[in-house]
């Protein structure tokens, strides 16, 4: 990409950013401000700066790209902080565009950073983060810790790239499955697994298949996507005979 719009001058995560905004129309044209959300690939204060200096909103995690991000001041703050405490710092750019910076622990061994423009979300309280943990006697529990509401409306639509590679890596596992040393046979393998997890999500989401309900005690639960790979693969084949 190095070629390409913005990126010999800003780097290629907010390049990229950038000329994924180009199909969106101005706000002073169409009265409509975009809001921007982006994982920690495309997270930095350059990337916000830039997105809000073209009158979007944005919100970004930010990881290893933390050039004038307050990282280390928000990791000592929140050093002996329980789960579900955040913390906000606000600044302007030399752009004079209005940033925040925002670090959330969810954990007492984990902080996650943020930046995000002045009007990118909310720090009122949002959907708390569902903890899982095994007790003392091996039974699995769910404690609900809190969140801002910027931080759960993120996680609730910016994660939809990991989740389905979770499905197809670690739930579905074809590459696990059908070990190869075939390079031709392994990238097939991938494809039919994407093209698997894009059909269960689909089909998911307009809920064909996503519940199954128990003879035993009448619940609704959600069809793996390895019963579902299952069903499709008897469907294909009876469709081929």
């Amino acid at each position: 990409m190095k070629s390409q719009d913005f990126n010999q001058q800003l780097g290629a995560t907010t390049g990229c950013t950038l000329r994924l905004l180009l199909g969106c129309v101005p706000q002073e044209m169409s009265g409509i401000k975009h809001g921007v959300r982006g994982d920690a690939w495309f997270g930095s204060v350059r990337t916000a700066n830039e997105v809000g200096l073209r009158g979007h909103d944005g919100v970004f995690q930010v990881k290893q790209y933390h050039s004038l991000f307050p990282k280390e001041y928000i990791e000592e703050a929140l050093k002996d902080a329980p789960g579900g405490v955040h913390i906000l710092l606000e600044g302007v750019t030399k752009d004079e565009v209005s940033l925040v910076a925002l670090g959330y622990r969810y954990s007492r061994k984990t902080v996650l950073h943020f930046v995000l423009t002045k009007n990118g979300g909310s720090s009122k309280p949002g959907d708390p983060y569902k903890m899982r943990y095994t007790d003392s006697f091996g039974n699995i529990c769910i404690r609900n810790v809190d969140r801002p509401q910027v931080v759960s409306n993120f996680f609730a639509s910016s994660n939809t790239i990991a989740t389905h590679n979770q499905l197809r890596q670690d739930s579905l596992k074809l590459e696990k499955k059908w070990v190869t040393q075939n390079p031709w046979f392994r990238l097939a393998t991938t494809y039919v697994g994407i093209c698997v997890t894009d059909t269960y999500l689909l089909l998911n989401y307009h809920k064909v298949i996503s519940i199954s309900k128990t003879a035993v005690e009448d619940t609704e639960t959600k069809v793996s996507i390895q019963r579902f790979a299952g069903i499709l693969a008897n469907q294909l084949i009876q469709y081929a005979s």
